[in-house]
């Protein structure tokens, strides 16, 4: 895989990320948005078969096999909407792609951005509401792994503070 020149940190709502993805066929929605809701590799969202997904009427429930020496999680709570609803009606291997066309598909919708991004997004998303314990818990990380991330929610917070101190000298 490339190296990346420059990472992008900035934070991508969910109406920016369903603008871009809305052309796309609904296999490949249903792809990214799994990396943007529940913030998981590549490789583990291809890794994912029908067995790996429990659906209610308003959730679908995601066991993800956590790579890199994650910890096993329990299954992932999605919101049963858009393009996620076509989980609940698929039977096997939910992607028929290689890594390398899953990072093709990041590329060709997001070029700017990078297929780590989402996770990036989604746990900084989860540090700036829940607890430490609570993405080790939903991600399977280690403490020393999620200090990255605790760094970019805290400059988040800094440029945010930064911002209404100017609106209050206006």
């Amino acid at each position: 895989m490339p190296k990346y020149n420059k990472k992008i940190t900035r934070e991508m709502e969910y109406n920016e990320f369903k603008a871009s993805i809305d052309a796309l066929p609904i296999a490949r929605q249903a792809f990214l948005s799994i990396l943007f809701f529940a913030g998981v590799r590549i490789s583990e969202a291809l890794a994912l078969t029908s067995n790996d997904i429990s659906c209610t009427p308003d959730t679908v429930y995601v066991q993800f096999k956590r790579l890199k020496g994650s910890k096993p999680t329990d299954p992932t709570e999605l919101p049963r909407a858009d393009a996620l609803e076509w989980l609940c009606h698929q039977e096997g291997k939910l992607f028929s792609f290689c890594r390398k066309t899953g990072y093709n598909i990041v590329k060709s919708v997001f070029p700017d951005l990078y297929p780590h991004y989402f996770r990036l997004n989604r746990v900084t998303k989860v540090l700036d509401q829940f607890s430490v314990v609570t993405v080790q818990n939903i991600f399977g990380l280690s403490l020393n792994s999620i200090t990255y991330y605790i760094g970019r929610v805290d400059i988040k917070r800094v440029g945010k503070a930064l911002h209404a101190e100017i609106q209050e000298r206006r």
